[in-house]
C-alpha cells in the first residue's frame, strides 16, 4: 500500500528552504553592493550605478513567485487529503518530491531575479566613446529671477518649470555637439561650461532654482555679454537660447547684441509667460506669500513680448512666446539646424560601462541549469 507522505508536499521544509535562500542571497547581494558604492553618494572608488533603476519595481515577482508556489503546493496537499484512501491516492496521482520542487523554484527564482538585474543595466567602470557630429555649440542663458516662479503657465505651472522643460527638448533634439549653461538674474552664474555630455546638462537643467541668485533683477544684457565669451574659439555655428519672461531692468541691449554679431552668435530668444501675467511668489516653495513693492502691493508680473520681439530683431534671431506647460520649439529647432558649420566636431567623452552581461550570463546560466535538471527522468532522482 502506498504511502500517502509520498504524495504531499513537504510545505513546511520548503517554506523554510526558500526563506533561508531569500536572507541568505539578498544579504550577500547588499554586502556586495555596499562595497561598490551603491548606496552612497560619497564613495569615492569605482561605483556600481543602474542606468535603469527603476526595473527594481519588477523584483515584486519574487514574492508573488513565493506565493504562487506555496499555494500549488497547498492545494495538491488538500486534494491528497480529501481523497482519503491511499489506494485512490496513488491510483489517482503519481508521487512527488519535495526537493525536485525546492530546486525547481531556486533555478527559475534565479532566472528571474538575475534577468530583473540585467534590466536594471548595471555599470561600472568607464569606456571612452568617439563620436562624428556638426560643430554646433548650444548654449542657454536662463533667467533665474523672482518671476519666473509666477505661476502664470498652463496647468498653473511655474515659468521656470516650463524653462527647464523647454531645455531638455533642446538637449535631445537640437543637433548639438556641446551645451553649455548660465544663468541670469541681477547678475550673472556661470552654470555648466560647454560639455559633450548631454546627461551632465540635463541634471544641471533639473537643478536650476530662482534661489541659486541672490542678487534679484534681470539683466539680459550681461547675460548676452556673458555668453559671447562661454562659446570655444572654434569655427563653428554658436547658438545662444535666451530663455526669459522679457522683464529686462538693467537696459544697456544693444551693446551686447554688438557681441553677438562680432562672434557671429546667432539669437535666439524663448519667452515663457503669458500677457495676463501672474502674482509673484515669495518663495519658490512657499505658497500664499507673494512680493509687494515698496508701497505695499502685489507685484504682478507680466511677459513682455515687446521686447523680446525687438531683442531678436536686433539680432536678426528669432524668437518664440509661450504660456503652455510643454512648448512647441519646433521653430527655433528649425532655426538651429538650418545653422551653417564650417566642419565636423570629432568628440571623444568617457560613458559609463553597460555590465548587463554578468547579471544576464547568470541567469542563462540556471536557465540552461533549469532544463538539464527538467531533462532528468523522475526515477533517477531519490525519492523522500
Amino acid at each position: 500500500m502506498a504511502k500517502q507522505g509520498k504524495y504531499k508536499y513537504r510545505q513546511r521544509n520548503i517554506l523554510i528552504g526558500i526563506i533561508s535562500w531569500e536572507v541568505i542571497f539578498w544579504l550577500i547581494t547588499y554586502q556586495l553592493f555596499n562595497v561598490l558604492g551603491v548606496f552612497s553618494e560619497e564613495f569615492a572608488g569605482e561605483k556600481v550605478v543602474f542606468l535603469k533603476p527603476h526595473y527594481a519595481w519588477f523584483l515584486i515577482i519574487v514574492p508573488l513567485f513565493i506565493f504562487l508556489q506555496w499555494y500549488i503546493q497547498y492545494s495538491r496537499n488538500k486534494v491528497v487529503d480529501g481523497l482519503g484512501s491511499k489506494n485512490l491516492v496513488s491510483t489517482l496521482l503519481r508521487p512527488i518530491s519535495s526537493t525536485r520542487a525546492f530546486v525547481r523554484f531556486f533555478l527559475v527564482r534565479n532566472v528571474i531575479v538575475f534577468a530583473i538585474l540585467a534590466l536594471m543595466q548595471p555599470a561600472f567602470g568607464n569606456k571612452k566613446v568617439n563620436a562624428t557630429t556638426n560643430g554646433v555649440e548650444l548654449i542657454f542663458a536662463t533667467d533665474i529671477s523672482n518671476s519666473m516662479n509666477t505661476r502664470d503657465c498652463e496647468g498653473e505651472e511655474s515659468r521656470l518649470t516650463v524653462a527647464k522643460r523647454a531645455m531638455n527638448q533642446f538637449i535631445n533634439q537640437a543637433p548639438a555637439a556641446k551645451v553649455g549653461l548660465l544663468v541670469f538674474a541681477g547678475s550673472v552664474y556661470p552654470q555648466l561650461p560647454l560639455t559633450a555630455d548631454k546627461s551632465a546638462a540635463k541634471m544641471h537643467v533639473d537643478e536650476l532654482s530662482t534661489t541659486f541668485i541672490s542678487n534679484q533683477g534681470t539683466n539680459i544684457s550681461a547675460a548676452i555679454e556673458e555668453s559671447s565669451v562661454f562659446f570655444s574659439e572654434e569655427k563653428t555655428a554658436k547658438v545662444l537660447v535666451l530663455i526669459t519672461d522679457g522683464e529686462n531692468h538693467e537696459g544697456g541691449i544693444d551693446g551686447s547684441l554688438k557681441l553677438l554679431k562680432e562672434k557671429n552668435i546667432q539669437l535666439l530668444v524663448l519667452g515663457i509667460g503669458s500677457p495676463k501675467g501672474g502674482l509673484v511668489p515669495a518663495s519658490p516653495d512657499v505658497k500664499g506669500k507673494y512680493l509687494k513693492d515698496d508701497l505695499g502691493r502685489t507685484v504682478i508680473s507680466k511677459i513682455n513680448e515687446n521686447m523680446i520681439a525687438d531683442l531678436a530683431t536686433k539680432a536678426k534671431g528669432d524668437y518664440l512666446i509661450s504660456s503652455s506647460a510643454f512648448p512647441n520649439i519646433n521653430p527655433l529647432l528649425t532655426q538651429i539646424n538650418s545653422s551653417e558649420t564650417t566642419n565636423e566636431v570629432d568628440l571623444e567623452f568617457e560613458v559609463k560601462e553597460n555590465r548587463y552581461q554578468w547579471p544576464l550570463f547568470l541567469s542563462v546560466v540556471f536557465l540552461i541549469a533549469l532544463w538539464v535538471w527538467e531533462s532528468l527522468p523522475l526515477n533517477q532522482r531519490k525519492e523522500e
